[in-house]
């Protein structure tokens, strides 16, 4: 009988080994995140978030270069990126093609998870009062699977106007990010855009909104389901056990602190997708 005990517990810590030799384990983490911001200003206000997960995981970070929400979420599938950002839509069409990659923190102003919003803004000196003020001009939005800066604004100009947003614009330009498509209408390249509420100070005169979304769940981050269960504890405790480090990323963000997120909380743009023509 003994010898049996013995041999049942060989039998599972070996298979203990096998399924840890099993996980992903790479010797260095890669992360990609939505590009909000030129890449040059990317990459110097990741640093803090970058050095949390070095300390976290012991490995060596590198965040990847990628100029395109879709470049996110190819990265994750190609196994280029093993920690990522997208927008709540973007998870939704990633969810589609995969369920390895698991939501796990989201950025907020309270304790709870955090919200935004799409917004419609003109330069305050263009005259435009409302929506109707923009037919037949030119519109900037961010990527075309921004949440706030592509498909939300999409299905907002349908129900606002009755058009879709190619025949109520004269023309509509993808800029790469929410600060790029603010620089068009700020130059004048457009006449407005569609850009998360986090990317822009609603009382700054510059600016008039014409129109603000529903609130929206925050941006997740995202891991590889497959990580060995040690290094994805260690992800997670880079967002949510370190926010006193990681303050000053999270104030150039417009945020105070880290939350957690799972997969349902988003289960409401995954079905408005569902729902969408």
């Amino acid at each position: 009988m003994m010898r049996r005990r013995w041999m049942a517990m060989g039998w599972l810590v070996w298979g203990a080994g096998l399924a840890q030799a099993a996980c992903l384990n790479p010797e260095v983490l890669h992360v990609a995140l939505i590009p909000k911001n030129a890449q040059s200003v990317q990459e110097q206000a990741q640093a803090p978030l970058l050095q949390a997960l070095r300390e976290s995981t012991g490995k060596p970070v590198q965040m990847l270069p990628v100029a395109s929400y879709a470049a996110v979420i190819e990265s994750l599938l190609a196994g280029q990126a093993q920690v990522a950002e997208l927008g709540p839509a973007g998870y939704a069409l990633l969810a589609k093609r995969s369920t390895r990659f698991v939501p796990f923190a989201t950025l907020s102003n309270s304790h709870e998870v955090g919200r935004y919003h799409s917004l419609l803004v003109v330069r305050a000196d263009a005259g435009i009062r409302d929506i109707q003020g923009l037919r037949g001009r030119a519109l900037a939005l961010t990527d075309p699977s921004s949440t706030s800066g592509a498909i939300v604004p999409e299905l907002a100009v349908a129900q606002l106007t009755g058009y879709k947003l190619g025949h109520f614009f004269a023309r509509v330009v993808f800029m790469g990010s929410h600060d790029k498509a603010l620089a068009a209408v700020r130059e004048g390249k457009a006449q407005a855009a569609f850009v998360a509420s986090s990317q822009l100070d609603e009382a700054d005169p510059a600016w008039r909104v014409l129109w603000r979304s529903p609130a929206l769940v925050g941006s997740p981050f995202l891991l590889d389901a497959t990580l060995c269960p040690a290094l994805q504890h260690a992800v997670r405790q880079a967002f949510l056990a370190k926010q006193a480090q990681l303050q000053p990323w999270l104030r150039i963000k417009n945020y105070r602190q880290v939350v957690p997120v799972t997969a349902q909380d988003y289960a409401g743009i995954q079905s408005l997708l569902a729902g969408a023509p």
